[in-house]
Order: C-alpha cells, then sequence, then structure tokens
C-alpha cells in the first residue's frame, strides 16, 4: 500500500519515463543549439577534438595497425590514455561554456514566460568554487567510479547493477552545471537525486546505453562527444519525483495488492562512506592543512539537514 514512504510502481515507472523523455529532448536542444553561436563554437571544437581527433585516432590505428606494439603496449592504448586524460582538462572549458549559454538562455525564456516587466536580466552564472570544494568534487567522481566499478564484480547481478550506477552518475554529470549554477552543495544534489531516483535512472539510460559497452577509450571518446548534448537538456527538463501529498492512494483489496517502491533510495550511500574515509585519510595525513576540506564537508552536511 502507497504511504509518506512509498509510492505505486507505476508510478515510478512513469517517472523513469519521464526522465527518459527528458533525455530524448533532441528537438529542443537542437533549436537551442542554433540559437547560439558560443554553443555552436564550443560543441564544434569537442566534436573536432574528442570525435575526429580522439576517436578517429583510435579507429585508424585499431584498422591499420591492430597487433603492433611498442614498450609491450598496443599503439592505440600508448597513443589513447595520455590523449585520453589531456581531453578531460582541455573539454571543461567547452562544457562549461555550453552549460553557461544554455543556463542563461533557459532562464530568460522563463522569464518570459512569466510574463516579467522589463527587460530580463542574465541570470548569475559566476561561480566561486573553492579548492576544499574542487578536491570534494573529484573525490566524489573517483569513488563514484570505484563504486560501480566494485558492484560490477558481483556475481550474477553485479553487471546489471552497475549499468545502472552508471545511469544516476550520468545524470549527476548532466545535472552538475546546473545545481552549481543554483548554488547547491554536494550533499543536496545526491540527496535530491535520491529522492528522484526513477527520474534520473531514466535520463542517464540513454548515455548509458551508448557508453557501458565500449571499451574504455572508445567509451570516453563516445560520452565526451554526447556531454554536451545532455548537458542542454538537463537544463530544459524538470526532474519529476514522488510526492507523498499528492499521490493517488488505492483502497480495499487493491490497496493491499500494490506494489509500492521508495521514494527516497540511499543510492550513493556507499559513496558518502567511501568520501568520509578519503576525508579522514586526508586528515590524517595533512593535518591543519587538510581542516578546510572537513569544514568544508561539516558545512553541506549542516545545510542538508
Amino acid at each position: 500500500m502507497a504511504t509518506i514512504s512509498n509510492s505505486p510502481a507505476n508510478q515510478h515507472w512513469s517517472y523513469f519515463l519521464n526522465g527518459l523523455e527528458s533525455a530524448s529532448n533532441w528537438p529542443k536542444t537542437f533549436i537551442l543549439f542554433y540559437s547560439s553561436s558560443s554553443i555552436q563554437k564550443a560543441m564544434l571544437t569537442t566534436f573536432l577534438l574528442n570525435g575526429v581527433l580522439f576517436l578517429g585516432g583510435q579507429v585508424f590505428l585499431e584498422t591499420i595497425y591492430p597487433d603492433s606494439k611498442i614498450f609491450g603496449c598496443h599503439y592505440v592504448h600508448l597513443i589513447g590514455y595520455p590523449m585520453y586524460f589531456t581531453l578531460l582538462g582541455i573539454n571543461g572549458r567547452f562544457y562549461g561554456k555550453v552549460a553557461e549559454k544554455s543556463y542563461q538562455i533557459q532562464a530568460q525564456q522563463q522569464a518570459k514566460q512569466q510574463q516579467q516587466s522589463g527587460p530580463s536580466a542574465a541570470p548569475n552564472t559566476a561561480t566561486v568554487s573553492s579548492l576544499a570544494s574542487t578536491i570534494l568534487t573529484v573525490i566524489l567522481y573517483i569513488n563514484c567510479g570505484l563504486f560501480a566499478n566494485f558492484i560490477s564484480k558481483l556475481p550474477i547481478v553485479g553487471r546489471f547493477l552497475c549499468f545502472w550506477m552508471n545511469c544516476m552518475i550520468m545524470s549527476y554529470y548532466a545535472f552538475e552545471y546546473q545545481w552549481v549554477y543554483k548554488g547547491w552543495n554536494i550533499e543536496r544534489r545526491l540527496s535530491y537525486m535520491e529522492s528522484h531516483w526513477a527520474y534520473f535512472l531514466g535520463f542517464g539510460f540513454p548515455a548509458t546505453m551508448i557508453t557501458f559497452f565500449l571499451s574504455f577509450l572508445r567509451s570516453g571518446a563516445m560520452f565526451a562527444l554526447i556531454y554536451p548534448f545532455f548537458i542542454i537538456m538537463a537544463m530544459l527538463s524538470v526532474p519529476k519525483g514522488a510526492n507523498p501529498y499528492n499521490q493517488t492512494m488505492a483502497s480495499g483489496e487493491k490497496a493491499h495488492n500494490e506494489l509500492t517502491l521508495p521514494n527516497k533510495i540511499p543510492l550513493f550511500y556507499p559513496v558518502r562512506k567511501l568520501n568520509d574515509a578519503i576525508i579522514l585519510f586526508i586528515r590524517l595525513i595533512g593535518g591543519v592543512h587538510a581542516d578546510s576540506i572537513v569544514t568544508e564537508k561539516k558545512n553541506a552536511s549542516k545545510k542538508q539537514e
């Protein structure tokens, strides 16, 4: 029976489909793409870097030199891994430009729809990230990857669980810029995703399907290619989650036979514990120099409470 902490499974299924629909909003994505020359330039650059140079280079080496090695490494690995980590830093600049312009355009359109008087002011997308906040974000990324890799090793269900965890991680990547612009700390972002888990599973599903079954390098190249599009779609999206005060409650025999699922699932609980363990380790090594990281973590937790 549906309660404050549970909702009917078919309701969560509708949230999943809503997330899937939001991640398939290609018409509005292309409209926004064509409306901004800044977005066009940034995405064209990422296409040349990741599609032509990175992915194209992998295909060329695997086709022309499939078995050639130097120092015991295949050519594609010897060149691909350094290029992958180099592009991680370069791509961020262009992703940020796509996110910034998308957020501004979307905010301005919403202001016009609300029929605000006078010209709409551009939203503030300037963010100030402390070193401690940046370190916490990097730790989160690492631990999400470690946790997904760990559950993939579980017998029988590991690959299945890893796929769905990757859906959540993909959604986090896509929505992160929007949440940063709104001033949300990491704890608030994770808690929000856990309260809207069905929607974010659906939103992350298409990108995960594209990248999950590829090799590490090809997956990285494909992710880098499609990521800007999902940033835009995240900006256009309004996640839906279970609202216990506005749901249809079954009655009678149907109430007892109805399958329900939790409105909030602590999917990131293991990641939080890994974060705490690493922060404790950093504090033991860094002493007072690591206090700013601990303070940032405590402040985030207090704000969430």
